[in-house]
C-alpha cells in the first residue's frame, strides 16, 4: 500500500504536512473551530451571548477603553482577531494580555518595528469577532498568523521567543508567526515604550480587577 499510495498519490509525508496546514487554518480562521477548542461550558456562554461588530452601547472610542471594547469569540478569537490588525502604515502589531478591568481583557500592543505602543480593550465573550477595527488600524491581507499572547509577557516583546515555545503543549505553537519576523527587532533592541504610554500603562495596572502574572 505504500509503494501504491506513493505511485498514485500522496504519501504519508505530504498527507500530514497538509493535515498539519489545514489544521494551522483552522485555527487561525475558522470562527467555528475556535469556540471547539474553548470548554464546553464556556463554548455555551459565549454562543448564547450575542454576536455583533460594535456594543450598540458602547462609548468612547471603539477598542480604545472598556466602555467600548472588542467583541471576539473567546481567548483564541482574541488571538486571531488581534493578529489580524496592522497600523495604516502596514505594521502588524506585537501583544499580549495585562490583565482584566472586570469582565474585559486588557492588551498591550506594540508594532512590529516598534515605532508605535498601544493598549487595546477586548471583551471575549461572544460567539464571533468584530468585522470593524479601531481607529487607526485595518485588518492585514497577509496570513495572520497569531502574533500575541493571552497571558502577561514579563519582558514583552523580549521575551516572544520564549513564549512561543510554551504554546508547543497548548498545540498553538504551529500558528504563530516565524521568529525571523521579530527577531532583528528583538536583538536590536529597538521596542522602547514612550513616557506617554508607560503612564498610561501604569494607570491602567492601577484599574485592573484581575492580574495574569503568567
Amino acid at each position: 500500500m505504500g509503494f501504491l499510495s506513493k505511485l498514485f498519490g500522496e504519501n504519508k509525508e505530504d498527507k500530514a504536512l497538509r493535515e498539519a496546514l489545514n489544521h494551522i487554518h483552522r485555527i487561525i480562521d475558522d470562527e467555528k473551530y475556535q469556540l471547539e477548542l474553548v470548554h464546553p461550558a464556556m463554548k455555551a456562554v459565549l454562543e448564547s451571548a450575542p454576536a455583533y461588530d460594535k456594543d450598540p452601547n458602547g462609548t468612547g472610542p471603539f477598542g480604545f477603553t472598556e466602555t467600548n471594547p472588542i467583541p471576539v469569540n473567546g481567548p483564541i478569537g482574541q488571538l486571531a482577531y488581534l493578529s489580524r490588525l496592522e497600523t495604516q502604515a502596514g505594521q502588524r502589531i506585537l501583544f499580549h494580555r495585562l490583565g482584566a478591568i472586570g469582565t474585559v481583557d486588557v492588551f498591550e500592543a506594540v508594532t512590529f518595528n516598534g515605532s508605535e505602543w498601544f493598549i487595546l480593550f477586548v471583551d471575549l465573550y461572544h460567539p464571533r469577532r468584530s468585522r470593524l477595527t479601531p481607529d487607526g488600524f485595518r485588518f492585514t491581507k497577509d496570513v495572520a498568523q497569531f502574533s500575541g499572547f493571552h497571558k502577561f509577557c514579563e519582558d514583552f516583546p523580549y521575551d516572544f521567543v520564549e513564549k512561543k515555545a510554551s504554546e508547543r503543549e497548548s498545540g498553538l505553537s504551529m500558528a504563530y508567526i516565524a521568529i525571523s519576523k521579530v527577531s532583528e527587532q528583538v536583538q536590536n533592541r529597538v521596542f522602547n515604550r514612550p513616557l506617554a504610554h508607560k503612564a498610561k500603562l501604569e494607570l491602567v495596572k492601577s484599574r485592573l480587577s484581575s492580574f495574569q502574572a503568567q
